[in-house]
Formats: C-alpha cells, sequence, structure tokens
C-alpha cells in the first residue's frame, strides 16, 4: 500500500511539473508574439523578418507562390493603412486645433509613428514641401499609391476643405470616427466568415476520422462473423 501510495504521488508531481512547464512554455510564447507584433508596429525586424525579407525576392520569382505571395502582401499592407488611417487623421486634428497648419500638422504624424502608412506620407510630404509638386497632386499622388477607398476620401475631403477655406478640425474627428468604424465592420466580417472556410478542413480531415471510429468496430464485428 505505501509502494502504491508513493507511485500515486510521484504521477501526481510529474503531472504537476509537466502542467507548470507547459504553461511557462504557453506564456513566453505569447510574450515572445507580442513582443513580435509591436516590433512590426515599430518597423523594428528581427532576424526571422529579416531572412523571410531576404527570401521574398527568391519566393516572388516561383511562378504561383509570386503571384500568391504579392496578393497576400498588398492585402496586408491594405488593411495595415485601413487600420491606422484612423490614428492618423485623430494626430492632424490635435495638431491643427493645438494651431498647426495642415502640413505642420502631418508632417508631426509621419515623424511620430513608423507605420507603413506614415512612410508613404513622409514620403509624399517631403516631394511636395520641397516644390516638385503641389500639394493637391501630392495627395492624389499618394491616393492612388495607398488605394483604400477611406484614404480616397480623406484626400478628396481635405482638398475640397483647403481650397475652399473649410474648417479641418471637426472634418478630420469625423473621418477619423468614420474610418474606424468602417474597419471594425471588415474585421467582423471576416471573424463571420470564419466558420464557413473552417467546414472543409473540418469535412475533410475530422468527419472521416469521426466514421472509421464509429464504423471500425461494426466492420471489425460483420468480418469476424463472416470469417
Amino acid at each position: 500500500m505505501a509502494l502504491v501510495a508513493l507511485l500515486v504521488l510521484a504521477a501526481l508531481c510529474t503531472g504537476l511539473c509537466v502542467l507548470i512547464v507547459s504553461n511557462e512554455w504557453l506564456l513566453g510564447r505569447e510574450k515572445e508574439h507580442k513582443q513580435r507584433q509591436a516590433r512590426r508596429r515599430l518597423g523594428v525586424l528581427g532576424e526571422v523578418e529579416q531572412r523571410q525579407g531576404l527570401l521574398a525576392p527568391a519566393l516572388e520569382r516561383m511562378p504561383f507562390v509570386g503571384k500568391r505571395l504579392k496578393l497576400k502582401q498588398k492585402k496586408r499592407l491594405a488593411a495595415s493603412f485601413e487600420r491606422d488611417l484612423p490614428a492618423c487623421l485623430e494626430v492632424v486634428a490635435l495638431g491643427m486645433q493645438a494651431g498647426m497648419g495642415f502640413d505642420q500638422a502631418f508632417a508631426l504624424y509621419t515623424e511620430r509613428f513608423r507605420t507603413p502608412l506614415a512612410r508613404y506620407c513622409q514620403e509624399s510630404l517631403a516631394i511636395w514641401q520641397k516644390g516638385l509638386i503641389s500639394r493637391e497632386e501630392g495627395m492624389r499622388q499618394l491616393a492612388e499609391r495607398i488605394a483604400t477607398p477611406s484614404f480616397r476620401h480623406f484626400s478628396s475631403s481635405v482638398l475640397r476643405a483647403l481650397r475652399f477655406g473649410a474648417p479641418l478640425t471637426q472634418l478630420l474627428m469625423d473621418l477619423a470616427q468614420e474610418a474606424r468604424k468602417e474597419y471594425r465592420a471588415k474585421r467582423e466580417e471576416l471573424v463571420a466568415k470564419a466558420p464557413v472556410k473552417m467546414l472543409l478542413p473540418t469535412g475533410a480531415l475530422i468527419l472521416p476520422a469521426m466514421l472509421l471510429l464509429v464504423m471500425g468496430p461494426i466492420i471489425l464485428d460483420l468480418i469476424r462473423k463472416m470469417g
């Protein structure tokens, strides 16, 4: 009896140790994932991301993988533009509310944020601040590069307000709320489509295993009776 109790105690201790180790491993993985996301938002790439960036040109030259990879990168970049646009509009609105001009408030966002949207805006802002093109042409070219409906609406609204001298602060705040609602609606739509996308792997992988589990004993019993 003492030996059995000792074995049970050892098994419980082993299970507890495995549970603690697995929990710590999961927490470490979650923390690493959050740090990677934070580095990606700030534009700081680690070694893995740098290797992926080096491998991207080689993958893009492949016939089928390259086209799919480019399409996936384009969708990911457009999603990041839509996600970061409300923050851009709010920063520009707050800067103009503090007494800055539009270009100064726009430059404030590009200097304080390190996102793809901020990088695109900084490149276009530098071009029209140097006098190479006008602000209207620069905003139109920027809207064509970003190519999202929300940014096109922002560009046309800003150009119209600057042309007629309309106040921009409240307009930008309203556009920020509208862009945030539109982005949230698209994310909710993707979440709603997830169960439909899971039907194919469920039917292809789980259903045969369940049929085999249910029908297996019956088939074996029939084979035994026939033999």
